[in-house]
């Protein structure tokens, strides 16, 4: 099943222990080695997985979970065993480009003022493209985080261009469900805009969406550059790019801390960027909670979790922001939109006087436009 080997587990139960969501991972595994494939696809919590390979991290036989799980979907969906819920965001996908419920016409309205050129659409060069992504092109407090990127960027003096009407979904929900025919169709399309508007480097917002243009896209064809916005921000402050507003004298201190979204740190290994931005930035202390880097705590919302049905009785956003709370800080950084959804709703389910803010955010709080 799509290479990975479910022979090789022992049955320790390691990754039902660790899972976050309460996945029957031992289980699901078991039943794939004993043939009982039906057993597999009917397994609930199948559909529950947040696939933020923490399992993976601690598997003393080192299985490929997530692709052993990922398999299982595929075969799910051809049995038509995914929840309503997944399969109505694939609709949304389908017939307007995004799973949020918005439309087309207005993916780009976010960057309406932002003096942003469209990719494609003049002679000039489309080095530096933003891919906004759904949740950050529809969701109000997303697009004020997407601002917040592009504004620091440009008071770097880089030229950023966008998409515009030709961004479409990155099919990451797509492909959590197992709907391979119509992720096929969906990349190739989404490659072809990309070549025909001349992108060199595509800047990603969502860690998901760099996911997915790295590992599974160039499997349909070539992809430009890409790379996540943090990982441009952390080079501008190594090139003395961004210029700050005076120093700490008599500026008010915010101690921060930092989650590792899944798909940022255990998939691509990005831990050092996010921290340098924030430690860079006037007036910020850093304090990291227990759980962090490779072993950070997933905030729930992966594969496909932010459009399932939730377990109320399993909330890793909420045990995260609480760890958040015992460092004493007062903003819980981040650089994923799901993660910046998902702690800000637990926090004001709390009641926790926590602000969840996007690593952008806080750097634009100081940064001053380049004089160059």
């Amino acid at each position: 099943m799509s290479g990975a080997k479910a022979s090789i587990c022992y049955q320790c139960g390691t990754c039902t222990a660790t899972c976050p969501l309460g996945v029957q991972v031992r289980k699901i595994l078991r039943d794939i080695q004993i043939g009982a494939m039906d057993d597999a696809i009917n397994e609930n919590s199948l559909w529950s997985c947040a696939t933020c390979k923490l399992c993976e991290l601690r598997c003393p036989k080192g299985v490929s979970i997530t692709d052993l799980l990922h398999a299982l979907r595929v075969l799910g969906f051809e049995a038509r065993k995914a929840p309503a819920k997944l399969e109505k965001a694939l609709w949304g996908i389908y017939e307007e480009g995004n799973p949020w419920g918005g439309k087309k016409a207005e993916r780009a309205k976010w960057a309406e003022d932002l003096n942003l050129r469209v990719a494609g659409k003049s002679s000039s060069s489309s080095k530096y493209v933003i891919y906004a992504g759904c949740a950050s092109s529809y969701d109000p407090r997303l697009q004020s985080a997407a601002r917040s990127i592009v504004e620091v960027l440009q008071k770097a003096g880089m030229e950023i261009s966008i998409l515009g009407e030709s961004e479409s979904c990155c099919g990451d929900v797509v492909y959590q469900i197992g709907e391979e025919g119509f992720l096929e169709e969906l990349v190739e399309k989404n490659i072809k805009a990309f070549n025909e508007s001349g992108v060199e480097t595509l800047i990603t917002i969502s860690p998901h969406c760099l996911n997915m243009f790295k590992n599974v896209y160039p499997h349909f064809g070539k992809m430009p550059n890409v790379v996540h916005y943090t990982e441009i921000l952390s080079q501008l402050l190594d090139h003395g790019e961004l210029k700050f507003n005076g120093g700490t004298e008599g500026r008010e201190q915010v101690i921060a801390t930092y989650h590792d979204p899944c798909y940022l740190g255990r998939y691509y290994g990005i831990y050092e960027e996010p921290r340098k931005i924030l430690e860079s930035t006037p007036g910020v202390i850093l304090t990291e909670m227990s759980e962090n880097k490779e072993n950070s705590l997933c905030c729930g919302g992966g594969g496909g979790q932010m459009w399932n049905d939730a377990n109320e009785s399993v909330r890793p956003s909420h045990e995260r922001v609480s760890q958040a709370v015992k460092t004493n800080a007062t903003v819980l950084a981040t650089s994923c939109p799901y993660c910046i959804q998902n702690f800000e709703d637990a926090a004001k389910t709390k009641g926790l006087e926590l602000k969840v803010m996007d690593v952008s955010e806080v750097l634009n709080l100081s940064t001053l436009k380049s004089k160059k």
